[in-house]
């Protein structure tokens, strides 16, 4: 099968990739990732896996792959289908790949292909199933993925040190008891039996509580909410559906899980509340762990002024990028929109202790780059803005009829730069884009239809914005 690709929504609500104009407005719009992949067992050449990788990857088993995850990709999914016999093949196999810890997560029920029903639709369930899905890392991506904001990392379903894992369904046609496992290989067994439990407790969630800083155990409230309805800022509100407290030693249990898009959510006096997991709920009962940590609450206060040292009053105030030691990303409910007083002023508790980054948004000013570094607490942080220059761009299609969409770039002389202002967005009905919230530099704008050919984009027009300014440009389409 040839490759394709999907746009699939991710839960991460507050950057985007398809569009990514006014880095002060990247927190308005959602995380599209795009996620290749396709059908069948066709050859997949090799991008730079573990040595071995590829023999297990390119299996005849293989129904579909896909690879994700956004902002680099190089996390390779093979979803395949067959019984005891053909996963001891692939099992010897894999124990042959170079890479320290290979593991096996057993887990009860059978898969379902991500590719093969990427809406989760019910219609699509039955064709989707699959018994094992083998999962690999392109070195080179692994790598760069490190390198990544703790928000920006994906590192999907795995362990972060695993680069080669294979997760095994025993409920289909595959009968575990038959399986014989090559030595090298690590189990993690992931079914209800393993665990003290069977089918009648239904979906089981589990987990242990612990401070953060000290490590010891933490009595805290964990609660399964229920997604309701959706905001008109394209996030999800959350209601209450069950509320469980920890034990003395911050172990917490659920049976019977209902069937419902929900999200865990951890809270304790005098710690930041914390959301550690968005469970996968369906009609096959499983068990899963959420293992998980709070931090001490903490405050962020200071000021905004603008390029003079005048107050600005009415920032809206953004703290995001929680990097907690020894937990990682650290995701908190979502909150009221913290702005600036008259005199500038803000303050921002119930924040972890951590470090972090903070972006400022006022319409007719900006603050350039992607945020400023900091560590919670915090006290006198002062935030310098700019003001903004916006760009009105038209686009002269002399006597041609306009293509459906037609895209305006406009990017920084010398090129794009990661914290760089720049994008691509299309024109409206009138053939313009008003780009706002700009900050002063130097630019280079062209335009081009989508789909078009390189021959089909307009000669560029370099110009120089400067703060405040209002400039207009035409591009002569060709």
């Amino acid at each position: 099968m040839p490759l394709e690709s999907r746009q699939i929504l991710g839960r991460a609500s507050r950057l985007r990739l398809a569009s990514y104009f006014a880095i002060a407005l990247m927190s308005a719009a959602p995380l599209w990732a795009l996620i290749t992949g396709g059908e069948g067992k066709d050859l997949i050449n090799d991008p730079g896996w573990p040595k071995g990788a590829a023999a297990v990857f390119n299996t005849e088993c293989r129904v579909a792959h896909w690879t994700g995850p956004a902002l680099g990709g190089g996390q390779n999914f093979a979803d395949c289908r067959g019984d005891d016999v053909a996963i001891q093949r692939v099992l010897e196999d894999f124990a042959k790949i170079d890479t320290p810890l290979k593991r096996v997560v057993l887990r009860d029920g059978t898969g379902t292909s991500v590719w093969l029903n990427a809406t989760r639709s019910q219609g699509n369930a039955k064709d989707a199933k699959i018994d094992w899905s083998f999962m690999v890392w392109n070195l080179e991506a692994r790598t760069a993925q490190r390198r990544l904001s703790v928000r920006l990392r994906s590192i999907g379903k795995t362990d972060p040190a695993i680069l080669a894992q294979l997760e095994i369904y025993t409920g289909g046609s595959i009968r575990w008891a038959n399986v014989s496992v090559p030595d090298g290989i690590d189990i993690l067994d992931q079914r209800l039996e393993a665990h003290g439990f069977s089918k009648d407790d239904g979906t089981v969630l589990e987990g242990n509580v612990v401070d953060v800083a000290t490590r010891s155990p933490l009595v805290a409230t964990l609660k399964l909410q229920k997604k309701s309805e959706r905001r008109p800022n394209g996030e999800y509100l959350y209601t209450d559906l069950i509320q469980v407290a920890t034990d003395a030693k911050g172990h917490w249990l659920l049976t019977k899980v209902p069937q419902e898009p929900c999200r865990l959510v951890l809270a304790a006096d005098g710690y930041a509340t914390r959301i550690i997991g968005y469970p996968k709920v369906d009609n096959q009962a499983r068990w899963f762990e959420y293992n998980s940590g709070l931090s001490k609450s903490a405050a962020v206060s200071g000021q905004v002024v603008d390029h003079q040292g005048h107050p600005l009053a009415d920032v809206s105030v953004d703290i995001h990028d929680f990097d907690v030691k020894n937990t990682g990303r650290y995701d908190l409910l979502e909150g009221e929109t913290i702005k600036t007083d008259a005199g500038g002023h803000f303050t921002i508790k119930s924040l972890p202790i951590s470090a972090a980054n903070v972006r400022v948004y006022k319409p007719g000013y900006v603050r350039a780059g992607l945020g400023q570094e900091i560590t919670i607490p915090t006290t006198d942080l002062k935030l310098e803005m700019d003001l903004s220059a916006t760009l009105l761009v038209t686009v002269d299609f002399a006597d041609a009829i306009p293509p459906t969409n037609y895209l305006v770039h406009i990017a920084p002389e010398g090129g794009e730069q990661v914290g760089k202002w720049g994008g691509t967005v299309a024109i409206n009905a009138d053939r313009v884009v008003k780009l706002e919230h700009i900050p002063a530099d130097r630019y280079v704008v062209t335009g081009t239809p989508n789909p078009g050919r390189s021959d089909q984009r307009t000669d560029p027009i370099t110009i120089e914005l400067k703060m405040g300014e209002h400039a207009e440009i035409i591009l002569k389409a060709k």
